[in-house]
């Protein structure tokens, strides 16, 4: 699950922004390029527990899991490599669903108030960094501020579009020019899926 996601899914445990900008911090950190080593504010921790067990039950979902093994036996019968279509399967789902949930509009202002917190809130004094500076993480939630709620993840181009991006940072799972086209039209697939399975899924993890 992205961000946004965690942001929701932590909204039905608790409406605090402390909290649910704990929850999205797991992403935002790498992101960011920093690592955390100590949560030291209780809320925010509580937030980062929140993001760890909602992964492990995301990714325990058979709606996930069938998406994953949907996209490598379809990616990899068009030519994609392994590596890359076990990656467009998990990241690629996860980001679709970003932009199904980011229709619901008590979301998408509870994780504006958190960004606006984290914005604000002297970060430095409550985590203790193993990598990286509170400033690059600042730096991050300015433009995720500035930025519209990650609606464009529901279309298949952008997100085909942001996985090329994404993935050439690591080149075993790059995609490749003629990945492209398969790689969109299982992106469509799938998110017929999630349209049809996303409530469900968000249910599940609450």
């Amino acid at each position: 699950m992205n961000f946004f996601g965690h942001a929701l899914a932590a909204l039905t445990h608790d409406d605090d922004p402390h909290f649910v900008l704990g929850a999205m911090l797991p992403d935002f950190a790498p992101m960011a390029g920093a690592r955390i080593a100590e949560v030291r504010e209780p809320t925010l921790a509580g937030g980062v527990a929140h993001h760890h067990e909602t992964d492990r039950r995301f990714h325990a979902n058979a709606s996930f899991i069938a998406l994953c093994k949907d996209a490598l036996t379809q990616l990899t019968a068009a030519g994609c490599s392994r590596a890359s279509a076990r990656a467009v399967g998990h990241v690629g789902s996860e980001l679709l669903l970003d932009g199904l949930l980011s229709r619901d509009r008590e979301a998408r202002a509870v994780y504006g108030r958190a960004l606006r917190l984290g914005v604000d809130h002297h970060l430095a004094r409550s985590i203790e960094w193993q990598q990286g500076e509170a400033q690059q993480l600042h730096r991050l939630l300015v433009r995720l501020e500035d930025a519209p709620v990650p609606e464009a993840y529901e279309e298949p181009a952008f997100v085909a579009d942001r996985l090329q991006h994404i993935l050439k940072r690591r080149p075993r799972l790059a995609l490749q020019p003629q990945d492209q086209p398969h790689v969109q039209a299982w992106l469509t697939r799938a998110r017929e899926c999630l349209e049809g399975s996303h409530h469900e899924i968000l249910q599940a993890l609450r």
